[in-house]
């Protein structure tokens, strides 16, 4: 998700699909808690994003 952390695209993808977080900060802070560095924060909202639309059905 960002280099210097330890948290990757797969467990962003997890939080969706099997945790049930519903947005973005919800990703950050209680699935993964990056969103607890302001920095990795806004380094990760992108992936987190990504994570919530990547789960989305087409249409």
């Amino acid at each position: 998700v960002i280099p210097t952390h330890p948290v990757t695209g797969a467990e962003l993808l997890w939080a969706v699909r099997h945790e049930g977080a519903l947005d973005e900060s919800d990703v950050l802070d209680r699935r993964t808690r990056i969103g607890l560095v302001p920095h990795d924060r806004e380094a990760a909202h992108t992936a987190a994003r990504d994570a919530l639309t990547a789960d989305l059905p087409s249409r």
